[in-house]
């Protein structure tokens, strides 16, 4: 057939072939599924006729693509091996809670970019900014799989979501911190002060209290724990944690054990029955500050608290790993972190 009769049109984002032959204007798609022969003298006609057969063989045609409940199944497997548990758990009750209710009966190729839309903009109308950045997130990278798995083309692709600046903590006062040690002396029976202390004088995150161990080497008393931003695949990293005059002050007011068998929920509940608007990681902040506010060495404090990144220190974490400290240095900075409540 010459080529100058062939020519194309898009319909319902299908580039069509047509040809014109005497008059005739013909289409022959024998595609994804399909198979429509339609012809006509009139170039509408022609149209019209292959629309109504594509709409009546798609009524009849099984849809190759899985419901979005059992593609996330799939999702969540491949995106297993990579992830620690607690990140696991994490989109496994995002997906359920937020994304299944709504997306979860339809087929993966009926989602459009206006439904997700029209779901974030929810969301945040309801003021939930971070759960939308979350959703958001946590959409785009399902798709990106189905995408490759099915060739479809991304809803995701032009979502958009207004700016969110994520609410940052900050440390306690002094006052505040008095304030705190002295709730939890008047409160002896709560099951959280042992680990709101440690939290307080060690700047660990409430995910490694379950890690942590009493140590002592070489005449230095410490506590060891497992440092719980390392991803999975990478060895663990134990970090040590000098014991600062300020712990050894309410050292007779804790209950390792307790402190480490708390859950999350049980600190942040006695935590917040002190301070309603705060939150439990902001401990982790005023230990940092505190170092840092009595002259510990930047890069120790990095050690201490288990971060790879501080602006404030000028040294990258490759030079961190030619450095050895002295036990002397190492444990003797702590002495620094002594003040009056």
């Amino acid at each position: 057939m010459p080529e100058k009769v062939k020519q194309f049109l898009i319909i319902n984002n299908k580039m069509i072939t047509y040809r014109e032959i005497r008059g005739m204007y013909q289409v022959r798609y024998h595609r994804d599924g399909f198979s429509i022969e339609v012809a006509s003298k009139n170039f509408e006609t022609m149209k019209r006729k292959f629309l109504a057969k594509l709409a009546k063989q798609q009524e009849h045609k099984p849809n190759k693509l899985p419901p979005f409940k059992d593609f996330v199944k799939e999702w969540l497997a491949f995106k297993k091996p990579m992830l620690k548990d607690n990140t696991y758990k994490s989109y496994v009750d995002m997906i359920t809670s937020q994304l299944l209710p709504v997306f979860g009966e339809w087929h993966l190729g009926s989602i459009t970019r206006k439904d997700v839309q029209e779901f974030l903009n929810k969301l945040v109308e309801e003021g939930k900014n971070r759960t939308a950045q979350k959703v958001k997130q946590t959409l785009g990278a399902i798709f990106d799989l189905a995408c490759e798995d099915y060739d479809l083309k991304s809803p995701m692709s032009r979502v958009v979501l207004p700016h969110y600046e994520v609410q940052k903590g900050s440390p306690l006062s002094v006052e505040e911190e008095k304030r705190l040690i002295e709730a939890c002396k008047e409160n002896p029976h709560l099951y959280g002060n042992s680990a709101i202390l440690v939290l307080l004088y060690t700047g660990m995150r409430v995910g490694e209290l379950s890690s942590m161990e009493l140590k002592e080497e070489n005449g230095y008393r410490f506590i060891e724990c497992t440092t719980e931003k390392t991803r999975k695949g990478y060895a663990d990293v134990r970090r040590k944690i000098p014991i600062s005059p300020m712990l050894k002050r309410v050292w007779e007011m804790i209950d390792f054990e307790k402190a480490k068998a708390a859950s999350k929920e049980c600190i942040r509940d006695t935590f917040k029955a002190v301070f309603p608007d705060r939150h439990p990681h902001e401990l982790r902040y005023t230990f940092i500050s505190r170092c840092k506010e009595h002259g510990c060495n930047f890069e120790l404090v990095m050690l201490w608290d288990g971060h790879q990144f501080d602006k404030d220190v000028a040294s990258s974490k490759v030079d961190r790993g030619y450095t050895q400290y002295s036990d002397a240095f190492y444990f003797g900075e702590i002495e620094k972190v002594s003040y009056e409540l």
